[in-house]
């Protein structure tokens, strides 16, 4: 794990795995996880040993204002978090990238691929989170959304953390819409991996992404039992066999 300062400001770690045979590297894959979570759970760590076992470079990452930048995250907005993934893209992988993202991170992994078409070459959304901006706003209450005018940020306060959703985010969102438009610009396979027992992204969801994207290359994986972490033993083998569909 090492740390890097990016251009947008923000200081966060990140480790970057590269192919043992530069001359026969395949592609990278790039690894974002989801909102106020980090990169060394479960699945970053399977997707980790997957790409030892083929040779293929990895790159992950912590988004600004998360894991060990969580004292900033406030300042953090998706526009922020798209800058970041378009600069490791630009300045810090070589080659053809496979995007793979969480949550969160499939909505950046989408706005990577519309955004970067020639470095792209194929994307793997987990229980993928286009537009979540707007769904919770959908959600909030008169009490949260006057709790939001007021201070700037809606609170949740929870066991160990407090989740909080700022102003700033969800405007910043709303500027980075996809699911508003009649096609998104995407010609590269993807493959969505969502579970049917998901209460943080109705699986609904994955079908409508599928509808939008212009490539006609698209798997959707419904896995009837799985939850949003997607953290489970048969979760993971359909993450990996999404993977290996790449190779």
């Amino acid at each position: 794990m090492l740390c890097r300062t990016y251009d947008i400001g923000f200081k966060t770690n990140f480790e970057h795995i590269t192919s043992n045979s530069a001359h026969t590297q395949k592609f990278t894959i790039l690894y974002t996880h989801g909102f106020c979570s980090d990169p060394w759970g479960r699945k970053p760590e399977e997707v980790k040993k997957w790409c030892l076992k083929n040779n293929i470079a990895m790159y992950r990452y912590e988004l600004a204002g998360h894991g060990s930048d969580i004292a900033r995250f406030e300042e953090t907005d998706i526009n922020i978090y798209k800058a970041q993934i378009l600069e490791i893209i630009d300045k810090y992988i070589e080659g053809d990238i496979v995007v793979v993202g969480s949550s969160l991170g499939g909505w950046l992994s989408l706005l990577a691929a519309v955004n970067r078409k020639d470095r792209i070459k194929g994307v793997v959304g987990l229980a993928a989170a286009p537009d979540f901006t707007i769904d919770h706003m959908k959600y909030a209450t008169p009490a949260q959304i006057e709790e939001m005018q007021k201070f700037g940020k809606i609170s949740y306060p929870g066991q160990n953390i407090t989740f909080t959703v700022t102003k700033r985010l969800i405007d910043s969102g709303n500027e980075n819409l996809i699911l508003d438009k009649d096609i998104i610009p995407i010609e590269c396979p993807v493959v969505l991996v969502q579970g049917m027992q998901d209460t943080s992204v109705d699986w609904h969801k994955a079908l409508q992404i599928a509808k939008k994207l212009k490539t006609p290359n698209v798997k959707i994986k419904l896995l009837k039992n799985a939850n949003h972490r997607l953290n489970e033993d048969s979760d993971i083998q359909e993450i990996l066999s999404a993977l290996d569909s790449f190779l």
